[in-house]
């Protein structure tokens, strides 16, 4: 006779993991309701595409809110989002197939990936290329990451210039994780230059073509020019909730750190290939997507209920309900989008938003139930539900402090040492182009550079004023004087000259 040991413990596994044909369908209808009577009740109705992905297919897909305030045009499956730092799980799935067809090594350093380039400022012989993806690098470059992600001033000449100035982060040495989007930025000029192609091209006939995503793009004039829906960046946080935010991307500010638009559908399909790898008709991109999946820095982060325990290649890793789940979300002016995956029960989740303070606890809520409804957790919905009900008093709240915020900043007075007009002009730095200030006769200071512009406030400190070049996102232009005259202004560590006599005034 046959032990009866085996047996048995087939029969408790079975019982502890029934077999999903036995599982009715996971009913989505109270999570559509959740989140409609929430953004009813917030009064501010900007959108949100939800798709849910399990055992291959999509098993859910909802739209709420609206893509344009002004003009009332709803979201749907077919409405383009901006997905922000999503990118990366697609920028290093690309490095990765240059990997698995034999053109790259991630164990390559930075100063073989540019030969012919003297890093003055780093150690580019010991850093590598995988240390730039999973943010290792202990690089510090913010003039690169002005330039690719908000002012648009640069081509492939100043880029590289650029890479070349690389000085070493004052925090987090080499072999440090500390997340930022100069690795990616890096590696960007890289793969333009390796490979005679913008990475936007690579990512759209590696990536896009063969996952069939066909309303997904990074380029900007691509989606305008093929008449895709855009949602407008919103934000509860602004002077006006219901006005986009004047920051939108171009081609030049989509970049590999975050730099593309897509739909839920689309995402989807991204989502489906991260947990059923394509290896039939692709082979290459199945490798490179699992080997992409593989932990390769540990980390102690948390986000909102997300546990971050490691990053991957282009994902974050951590247990999530008791389960694993890598994921990666994106955050820029305007807009917030989640992709997550759990491989072990074959899941996945996208949302995207165009609005940027409360939507990111709302996403967090949409996963809290969609995995807790994918994994039958006793209680989830009522669970649930409490959170979505205390979102429009956190709204209000939010709405309050951020009225108090500007208040006191505009109630700042100037601490300027000359008379304002004396720091009008055209200020200039070889690799990041010109940024113009002028002052008109009320004497408000206006300061454009390339994509962005905003009008300055005072600041407690003498001639330095507080900038809101990013909407919602503060920064402080010290101004350099010298025998009277302004000679200079800094922002953060990039310095732009005034020529003699240079002045502006409106």
């Amino acid at each position: 006779m046959k032990p009866l040991a085996p047996l048995l413990v087939a029969i408790a596994v079975a019982l502890a993991h029934p077999a999903r044909a036995d599982s009715p369908p996971v009913d989505f209808g109270p999570l559509a309701k959740l989140v409609a009577t929430t953004n009813t009740a917030i009064g501010h109705p900007t959108g949100m595409a939800i798709a849910v992905v399990h055992d291959g297919k999509v098993v859910y897909q909802d739209y709420v809110g609206l893509a344009d305030i002004a003009r009332r045009t709803p979201v749907t499956a077919r409405t383009d989002f901006y997905i922000a730092s999503a990118t990366k799980p697609f920028t290093a799935l690309e490095v990765l197939l240059k990997v698995q067809q034999g053109q790259a090594d991630l164990a390559m350093p930075v100063q073989a990936m540019f030969p012919g380039l003297h890093f003055a400022g780093i150690d580019a012989g010991a850093v590598t290329l995988r240390d730039l993806l999973v943010h290792t690098s202990g690089i510090d470059n913010e003039p690169l990451v002005w330039a690719t992600a908000f002012s648009g001033l640069h081509d492939p000449d100043t880029l590289r210039a650029l890479v070349a100035r690389s000085g070493t982060s004052a925090e987090d040495a080499h072999g440090t994780f500390e997340y930022t989007n100069v690795g990616y930025n890096i590696a960007s000029v890289w793969l333009d230059a390796r490979f005679k192609r913008p990475w936007q091209a690579q990512l759209q006939q590696d990536v896009f073509e063969p996952l069939d995503m066909r309303q997904t793009s990074a380029y900007i004039s691509q989606a305008q020019a093929r008449g895709w829906a855009m949602a407008l960046p919103y934000s509860l946080a602004s002077d006006d909730p219901q006005a986009p935010l004047y920051l939108t991307k171009s081609d030049d500010t989509m970049q590999a750190a975050g730099g593309m638009v897509s739909t839920a559908p689309d995402l989807a399909r991204f989502l489906i290939a991260q947990l059923e790898p394509p290896a039939g008709n692709h082979p290459s991109l199945a490798g490179a997507i699992e080997r992409s999946h593989a932990t390769q820095v540990d980390l102690k982060a948390r986000y909102l209920d997300f546990e971050r325990t490691g990053y991957a290649l282009g994902w974050y890793t951590g247990e999530y309900k008791g389960h694993r789940l890598l994921h990666h979300f994106g955050g820029f002016a305007g807009f917030h989008a989640h992709l997550s995956l759990m491989p072990d029960e074959n899941a996945g989740l996208v949302v995207l938003c165009n609005e940027d303070m409360l939507c990111p606890r709302m996403t967090n809520l949409v996963a809290d139930y969609v995995y807790g409804a994918l994994l039958r957790q006793t209680g989830n919905e009522a669970a649930v539900a409490k959170r979505f009900a205390a979102l429009p008093g956190e709204a209000t709240g939010l709405r309050q402090q951020v009225r108090r915020q500007r208040a006191a900043i505009r109630a700042r007075p100037w601490h300027l040492t000359l008379p304002r007009e004396a720091y009008a002009g055209t200020y200039a730095n070889p690799l990041l182009g010109t940024m113009r200030i002028h002052v008109d006769r009320h004497g408000a200071m206006a300061i454009h550079w390339g994509r962005l512009h905003a009008v300055a406030t005072g600041y407690p400190k003498d001639d330095q004023v507080r900038v809101e070049l990013v909407p919602n996102s503060g920064n402080v232009m010290a101004f350099q004087v010298d025998h009277g005259k302004v000679v200079a202004v800094r922002l953060e560590d990039m310095v732009f000259a005034k020529p003699a006599d240079n002045t502006d005034r409106h």
